[in-house]
């Protein structure tokens, strides 16, 4: 994995890009409610979804319903964890795409969830993306330990405001990290 720390410096992040646009806005959707149900796990999944190349499709059926995604959302913002199972159950119901669930659970908690998708597991990995590899919890669930690790770190503090300044607005450290994996986790 290559050092976020060094790289932060030279990384420029495009305000006037969608995604970085969109973000605070998708946040604060969710912010403001504070317990969700089923038209916040429906809304959020298409918001989210208006970031990625694929349509939304919610896989419920009667072993898993929305109402347990509503749940397992409402989990993930009291209490900041999920199991590996709980997150593959999650990304079942959203399109059985843990990328998916990873940007749910990430804009209802911030704090405890970060955003994975092929850029990131490229930088995280330096390998290919393939879809096996990144539709992973288990991955998903090593990363985060990864990026708490990041957190402790003693440049993290000026790293996570630097970043914030390029974001034009603040964000979680976790987003920090990941935003400049993201940026700089392009195939070259």
């Amino acid at each position: 994995m290559q050092d976020v720390y060094q790289l932060e410096p030279s990384t420029q992040i495009d305000r006037a890009q969608s995604y970085i646009r969109a973000y605070p806005h998708i946040m604060a959707s969710l912010k403001s409610r504070k317990v969700l149900d089923e038209q916040d796990f429906v809304c959020a999944a298409h918001m989210v979804y208006g970031w990625m190349p694929t349509i939304l499709e919610i896989h419920a059926d009667e072993s898993l319903s929305v109402s347990q995604g509503v749940a397992l959302l409402n989990k993930a913002r009291a209490e900041g964890c999920l199991s590996e199972v709980e997150i593959g159950q999650l990304a079942r119901l959203v399109n059985r795409s843990v990328v998916g669930a990873s940007k749910l659970l990430h804009f209802v908690n911030p704090e405890a969830f970060a955003i994975w998708d092929s850029r990131i597991y490229r930088f995280m990995h330096l390998k290919v993306p393939h879809q096996y590899r990144v539709n992973n919890a288990a991955e998903y669930g090593k990363y985060l330990g990864r990026l708490q690790q990041l957190r402790k770190d003693d440049r993290f503090v000026g790293f996570h405001q630097s970043v914030n300044e390029k974001m034009g607005y603040a964000v979680s450290g976790l987003r920090a990290l990941e935003v400049v994996m993201f940026v700089n986790g392009v195939e070259r």
